[in-house]
């Protein structure tokens, strides 16, 4: 440890210790919310009730309506130890195991990415996509690096004829996906592989047989990562860099597409800001691709690249 993160813990110690020993509702939002702002916490007091009604098994607008309720010693205690976590900056998802994504909700730890809204950008793309083919057969989708499966599973939710085959090379995350489809009740439309990109895919027959490629690679440049924000820290490094310059696994997964997908199939992905024009390039230069189509998120940055295979 160095000098710095043990001066750090040491002030965390100082904080936490002002905890209340009167365990009501607004003491303990008060507390929470005073330390997570000494240690520049976005939005503490949001963060202080989200982890609190969470520990609760309440929504957080109770948390106003009985403000003096008092709080049981064992979930003071506990939420004394998850304010010490945010405070250390482990985000708020990993600590309530809960993310939301399209007004679904997903169990999520330390062995997936939390999933983030721009992402709900690229189902609503496949969603509208899948209108243009006209099919009286299930469609056949590939998502690959399925993370905690917000992808596969929401298309599964929200479609009534998509097959789909979800690829990850950590078995963690696979084990988290298979967890949240079982939560939804999707798991018989979702085939769950473990593997590197479409290595797992090759005893199902599937190519020239995908309609969708989908994907939210990792796409973050090596020398990014340590000026990130704190909190991505704790998320998995291999789900987020990919090479020098965040282009890596783009590159893979568009080399071989064109084995797998039909004619007239989509490939999809998620990218970062500043990466629209460069993968819309790799796309260009295979020669299989329309003109790939950008697609702006909700503030009005590039977020999505799709382009459907010529023949």
């Amino acid at each position: 440890m160095s000098d710095s993160d043990f001066s750090a813990n040491n002030n965390i110690e100082k904080y936490i210790n002002t905890f209340p020993e009167c365990h009501t509702i607004s003491n303990l939002v008060y507390w929470a919310s005073s330390v997570l702002q000494k240690y520049s916490i976005d939005s503490p007091r949001l963060d202080a009730e989200v982890i609190l009604s969470h520990l609760l098994g309440c929504k957080r607008v109770d948390l106003y309506v009985h403000p003096d309720k008092p709080v049981n010693t064992t979930i003071a205690i506990s939420y004394k130890k998850d304010i010490k976590r945010r405070a250390q900056r482990i985000p708020v998802q990993y600590i309530t195991n809960h993310a939301e994504f399209m007004s679904m909700d997903f169990y999520v730890d330390e062995r997936v990415l939390i999933p983030r809204p721009e992402t709900e950008l690229l189902v609503e793309a496949v969603i509208k996509k899948s209108q243009i083919l006209v099919k009286k057969h299930e469609l056949v989708i590939v998502d690959i690096g399925v993370g905690s499966g917000n992808i596969a599973i929401a298309l599964a939710a929200k479609t009534d004829n998509a097959k789909i085959f979800a690829t990850d090379i950590s078995p963690d995350a696979l084990a988290v996906a298979k967890m949240n489809a079982q939560r939804h009740q999707v798991s018989d439309r979702i085939i769950f592989l473990q593997g590197d990109i479409y290595k797992p895919l090759e005893r199902y027959g599937l190519k020239l047989n995908v309609d969708f490629i989908v994907s939210n690679p990792p796409y973050v440049a090596d020398d990014e990562f340590p000026v990130l924000q704190k909190e991505v820290s704790f998320e998995p490094y291999q789900a987020l860099v990919s090479g020098q310059d965040g282009l890596h696994m783009f590159k893979r997964v568009i080399a071989d597409a064109i084995m797998w997908l039909k004619p007239k199939g989509f490939i999809i992905f998620e990218i970062g800001e500043k990466q629209a024009q460069e993968v819309a390039r790799l796309l260009e230069d295979t020669g299989y691709f329309k003109e790939p189509e950008l697609i702006r998120d909700y503030q009005y940055i590039y977020r999505i690249v799709a382009a459907q295979r010529r023949w």
